[in-house]
Order: C-alpha cells, then sequence, then structure tokens
C-alpha cells in the first residue's frame, strides 16, 4: 500500500454535531475533550474509530492538545491499529495524525524521509513482523542470524536518525505468531524463540542512552495481554494483520505513554486519600491494628499499591496525602506501623482534615508551587472524586477500585505515571520541595523580599552551548508552561540542531537548602543581519520568587553586546498560562515594537544594560559566553 497520510485520506462528512472546517480553535478544543471523555467512559473499536474519523479535519494546532505527526514503517498490515492509537494518544492530551509507508519498506525511508509526505514526522514507530522479517529462517536459523538482523535494524535506526530530527520508537521483536519448536525448541539455545530474545536484550542494551530512541516492548505487552488471545491467526493468514481487535488498546496505550512522555507536559504530583487506599479499612474506626496492609491478603493489595507509589516517588514524582481523617492518627500509623512502606518524609504535602478535599488540593497546589494540573488525585470514593472533577476539573481523577483483587490492573492502568527516561532533575524536584519547609521559614522572618533572597545563599551556572544539557533543555521547552514566553517545543535533535545554528543557555541553581539542577533556558536564533532573535525563554516553578531569571536575561544581554550584536528581539506568545510573563521584558527595557491578539514583539538595543538585573543577590558563575 502506498504511503498516505490518514488523517487527510479518512476526512468523514462533519455532522451536525461535530466542527465544520471554517470552526474556531476553541470549537475543535471542546470538541476533542469531548470526544476525550467518551472514550474514557465508554471504551471500544468503534468509538476510537468514530472519534478518528470525526478529528480528521481538526486544525494543525488545537489549544489544550500537544500535536504529534507520526510515520509507520512496517512489515505488516497496520491500518487497523490506527483508530485506537489514535484515541489512546488523544486521552492522554494528543492530537495525532499518521503518515504509513509502504510494506516491508525501510531502507528507503530512512534514507529519504520526506518520500512518507509532506509532513515532517515528529516520530517514526518501526515495526517489525517476526515471521516476515525473518522468513523461513525461523524454522533452521543459521548461526549469523541475530547479527545479520541486528545489523539491518541498527542501519534503520541510525538512517532515521541523521536524516531527521524524529523520535523513533522501535517495536522489539514479538514472539512468533505462528507457534513454532515447542518443547525442542525450549531446551535450543540455538532455536528462534531464544534468539529473538537475545536479540531483544541486545536492543534494549544498545539504545538504553540513546534519548532520541525509545523501544516499545511489544514482546512484554503481548505476554501480559495472553499471546494466545494477542493474535488474529485469520487475519494474519489472509491479510498479514496480526493482532486481533481486543489486543490493538493495550498496544495503542503501550504507545501513546511513550509519546506523551515526549510530547506533554508531565503530571508531577500524585495525591491519595488514606482509608481503602493507602490501606483497607478505616483507621479511625478499625483502628492502626484493624487496617489491612501487610503481606497477606487482602492488605498484600494495599502493600503493593504503597510499593507502586514509592517507585513512583524514584521516578521524579512527588507524593501528598488528602484524607478526611484525625491528622496525628494518620501521621503516627505512617511513622510506627512495621507493614507500611512509605513514611510521612515521603510525601511534599499532605491535608488530613473533615475540610472539602478540593479546596485542600487548591491549597496544595499553591504550597508546593505546581499547576492543578500537574496533579492526579486518587480516592475510593466516588463521590469525592466526582466532587474533585467539578470543582477543579484540571486535576486528573482516578476512582481507587473497591475490590483489592482490581489493585494491580488500576496501577497498569494509571495514566500519565510514565517517563522514559529519568534525570537527575526529576529526582531533586521532589527534594527540593521537601526543602521549602525551611525556605518558608527564612521567608517568614525576613524583613524584606531582598532579605529573604540573599539569605537563601542562592548561586547560579550561566552556561551556554552545553551538550551535556541538552536533554534537560529540551525537556523544560516541553514541560515549562507558566514562565514560558514562546512555549515552543522542541526534542533533544532539535536543540542539538539549534545550538548548531544559535546560542543555547542553561542555568542551574543552588542555595543552602539543596540542588535545583537546571531550571532555566533561553535560546536564540541570529538574522541575516547579524542581531539576536530570543526564540525561546523559561524558567522552572521550582526557581519561582526568587529573580533569577532576571540574570538569565543579564547573562544572555552581556554575550549579545561582547558578540557584538547591535539589536537583540523577543516576542510573547499568549498561552492560557503565561499570562505572569506578558510583562517580562518590557519591566526590563524593552521597548514594544508590535502588538496583536495573543502576542507581542519587543527589541533591545544591546547598548543599554538591562534595568532589572540584580546579579548582586546572587553568586553567578558563567561558562561558555563569549570573552
Amino acid at each position: 500500500m502506498a504511503a498516505a497520510d490518514f488523517g487527510q485520506e479518512l476526512r468523514p462528512s462533519m455532522g451536525s454535531s461535530e466542527p465544520g472546517p471554517a470552526a474556531s480553535v476553541r470549537d475543535w478544543t471542546e470538541f476533542l475533550r469531548a470526544r476525550a471523555s467518551e472514550l474514557a467512559a465508554a471504551p471500544s473499536y468503534a468509538a476510537s474509530h468514530r472519534a478518528y474519523l470525526s478529528g480528521a479535519d481538526a486544525p494543525a494546532s488545537v489549544d489544550g492538545f500537544a500535536s504529534a505527526h507520526i510515520a509507520i514503517l512496517r512489515n505488516a498490515t497496520v491500518e487497523p491499529w490506527l483508530p485506537e492509537l489514535y484515541a489512546a494518544l488523544l486521552r492522554r492530551g494528543v492530537k495525532a495524525t499518521f503518515a504509513v509507508g509502504d510494506y516491508s519498506v525501510y531502507e528507503r525511508y530512512s534514507s529519504a524521509p520526506s518520500e512518507l509526505g509532506r509532513t515532517e514526522p515528529d516520530f517514526f514507530l518501526v515495526y517489525l513482523d517476526p515471521a516476515e522479517l525473518v522468513g523461513d529462517a525461523r524454522h533452521d536459523p543459521p548461526q549469523d542470524l541475530e547479527s545479520v538482523l541486528l545489523e539491518r535494524i541498527r542501519g534503520i535506526v541510525a538512517g532515521l536518525l541523521s536524516h531527521t530530527e524524529a523520535g523513533v520508537i522501535l517495536s522489539n521483536i514479538a514472539p512468533d505468531p505462528h507457534g513454532i519448536h515447542q518443547l525442542h525448541g525450549d531446551q535450543d539455545p540455538a532455536s528462534w524463540p531464544h534468539r529473538r530474545r537475545g536479540m531483544n536484550v541486545e536492543l534494549a542494551r544498545g539504545y538504553c542512552s540513546e534519548d532520541r530512541v525509545a523501544i516499545l516492548d511489544i514482546a512484554r505487552i503481548i505476554g501480559e495481554f495472553g499471546t494466545a488471545r494477542a493474535f488474529d491467526t485469520r487475519m494474519y493468514l489472509t491479510a498479514r494483520s496480526p493482532f486481533s481487535v481486543d489486543f490493538l488498546p493495550h498496544l495503542a496505550s503501550a504507545f501513546a505513554d511513550i509519546v506523551a512522555a515526549e510530547v506533554c507536559a508531565p503530571r508531577k504530583c500524585v495525591v491519595v486519600d488514606c482509608d481503602n487506599t493507602m490501606w483497607g479499612g478505616v483507621l479511625g474506626e478499625d483502628g492502626p491494628e484493624g487496617v489491612r496492609i501487610g503481606r497477606d491478603y487482602p492488605g498484600s493489595a494495599y502493600r503493593e499499591f504503597q510499593l507502586f507509589l514509592a517507585g513512583l516517588r524514584r521516578r521524579g514524582f512527588m507524593l501528598a496525602l488528602n484524607s478526611k481523617n484525625n491528622e496525628a492518627d494518620v501521621l503516627s500509623f505512617l511513622e510506627n506501623s512495621p507493614d507500611v512502606i512509605l513514611r510521612p518524609d515521603d510525601f511534599v504535602a499532605h491535608r488530613i482534615n473533615w475540610r472539602d478535599k478540593a479546596s485542600n488540593l487548591v491549597e496544595m497546589a499553591g504550597e508546593i508551587n505546581i499547576g492543578l494540573d500537574s496533579m492526579i488525585f486518587i480516592d475510593d470514593s466516588p463521590v469525592e472524586c466526582e466532587r474533585v472533577r467539578t470543582a477543579v476539573p484540571e486535576v486528573q481523577v482516578e476512582q481507587f477500585p473497591a475490590d483489592p483483587l482490581d489493585i494491580p490492573r488500576f496501577q497498569s492502568g494509571l495514566m500519565n505515571v510514565a517517563r522514559l527516561r529519568v534525570g537527575d532533575e526529576d529526582i531533586a524536584r521532589t527534594e527540593s520541595i521537601l526543602a521549602n519547609a525551611g525556605r518558608e521559614r527564612l521567608r517568614s522572618e525576613a524583613p524584606d523580599m531582598e532579605s529573604f533572597i540573599r539569605s537563601l545563599d542562592i548561586s547560579l551556572i550561566v552556561d551556554c552551548q552545553n551538550r551535556a544539557a541538552v536533554q534537560r533543555i529540551s525537556q523544560l521547552t516541553r514541560r515549562t508552561n507558566q514562565f514560558n514566553l514562546t512555549t515552543r517545543r522542541y526534542g533533544v535533535g532539535e536543540v542539538e540542531r539549534l545550538m548548531n545554528d544559535g546560542r543555547v543557555y542553561g542555568m542551574s541553581m543552588k542555595d543552602r537548602f539543596s540542588d535545583y539542577g537546571i531550571i532555566g533556558a533561553a535560546i536564540v536564533r541570529f538574522d541575516a543581519e547579524g542581531d539576536w532573535e530570543i526564540d525561546s525563554f523559561m524558567l522552572s516553578c521550582r526557581a519561582f520568587g526568587r529573580r533569577v531569571e532576571d540574570a538569565l536575561l543579564a547573562a544572555l544581554l552581556d554575550d549579545a553586546r561582547a558578540a557584538g550584536a547591535e539589536m537583540v528581539r523577543a516576542r510573547f506568545v499568549a498561552t492560557r498560562k503565561n499570562e505572569m510573563t506578558r510583562d517580562f521584558f518590557p519591566g526590563r527595557g524593552f521597548e514594544v515594537t508590535e502588538e496583536s491578539e495573543g502576542e507581542r514583539s519587543f527589541e533591545f538595543a544591546v547598548r543599554r544594560l538591562p534595568a532589572s538585573a540584580v546579579p548582586t543577590l546572587f553568586q553567578i558563575q558563567r561558562k561558555g559566553l563569549v570573552e
């Protein structure tokens, strides 16, 4: 089948309930949110297919949704996957379009990706059907089978990495759709099943440190679902379509987790109820000895949930408690019970009281200094869940199962907790939030804001063209929403290109309580006259209220002056979340040159000093700047 952009090819006749081609972006936002809610409430292949078709006319950019154009290289019929891939991504806040390459063509596209269409892909999914990839050699594998196949796969991936800036999602080798060898193969290390597993280990080992490559572990997904149920023999033999309709949502969910982890601002804090969530039973009624938590069922199921939460914390998520309970009882139980996994110090905040839980969430978001849309709230009560959904719709609300046997399935299906990689900054975030208690004490004791900032003993490093910071700066562009002047999203490859063609700054911060890591970034492009344009300027919410953004801007302007630039230009592009930065540049000596709805342009004559830079508040080290 020829390559086609199915987001365009499968264009439906729009019904009266759907936005037409001339509809506003807001109409499409509401429409796609409604489709995502419907898919969450009543998932089915038919519902996914309707959502996929009805979203085909959506504009390239829809407010409230990230966009991803995905090219699929395949040696199987993958067109039946597209509705489920679209639906899984839509539920995660990603509006997707697809291009599908010719059957069993890989090398041509890896060397000439433009043949897939005019739209440059954000991601390539490389799917490798084992029977088609290996052929009859599965039954009598030659000695060099692994090396030949791995060399081919590595060549395909290397071509995509060198000819595009897209991310590559590489499926590993699934179990064979036809059972072969069976008992004999189990005993023979030279059999195809054994060698397939060895190849998967090599692929994981080879790409674990490649920022632009992610492994779609299709072998694991099939194993969890059940091999016999995952494959559709009739469709495979007649149409080379390997998977059953029932399996497609599981495949789509795993794929969507990878894409969403790359393009969506992640949820940062998991807020949990206590009774019948952190443990079985009601602490105030059953007492510490009566609640169910431990190694015997049903307490073992709740213990596993706490282990799951502890794993999220190790991967950089913050944990918080929101419970209608007696605070002293809960904290004492967490501190002293030998059976619990999580202790009071594992939580960055708690509201254990008898107040409205929605109000508690609003307070905690302010205390932690994150948006409500960075929170996931988990509670067993349908009443509490509905109350929070209604009062604070930005919060992702998940109802915890009443039956302990359903807890493992709940954990595995929880969305927006997947992360491809965990950096030092992710781990440091939780520790810095915990250190905020000490900062707040200093703030309350300081006579004014400047005295408070000085008391923190802040030290900054502003560096330029630091290749080791590329992944973190890419992460900042994708995750930072509030203090982000243009909210442009860049992958690792794009940041590397911008570093080659312009200048990329990163700023790291320490204070007397913790090391924040890289908390600010700026990206500069050059125009034909040699003037500088600030393409992106952002600051992590962890650094709000310290005035460190002025130090980053001052370093950038000094660098422009040393490089001989006469003018620095900048822009502000409004979003729903970055209103706080509207007057950032004018407040620092930039003049407004153009203004329209939702957008402002500025310029700064380099010979002038930045009016509000306050480097004397901090210890500042500069690296890689023009001397």
